[in-house]
């Protein structure tokens, strides 16, 4: 019984995280500086918010809004005009995606 709770506990520490968003580029939907739970279980769909890695540097990670896909291929838009896109990035692979924000 223990091994299936620890078990439990794992994959549910895996599924679900804290991102902390840095930056103006998603305001309104997302304010500087507060804490918002993501979680892994779906991929995101076109309108969501999702958390990954920037495909030109793979330490930085970034919260942007799901503007369309392209096969396995994200493209990500912030909510500001001088926000960074994927116009300045490129398209997200899937392998890339950490989550999406759970609001």
């Amino acid at each position: 019984m223990r091994r299936i709770k620890r078990l439990l506990q794992k994959c549910f520490r895996n599924a679900f995280f804290l991102v902390r968003v840095e930056g103006e580029s998603m305001w309104p939907r997302l304010v500087p500086g507060r804490r918002y739970f993501a979680s892994n279980l779906f991929p995101p769909c076109v309108g969501d918010i999702a958390v990954f890695r920037n495909p030109k540097d793979t330490n930085q990670i970034f919260v942007k809004k799901v503007a369309g896909r392209e096969g396995d291929r994200y493209i990500m838009e912030g909510e500001v005009s001088w926000g960074s896109s994927s116009c300045d990035f490129g398209p997200v692979s899937k392998g890339l995606i950490l989550g999406k924000i759970i609001k």
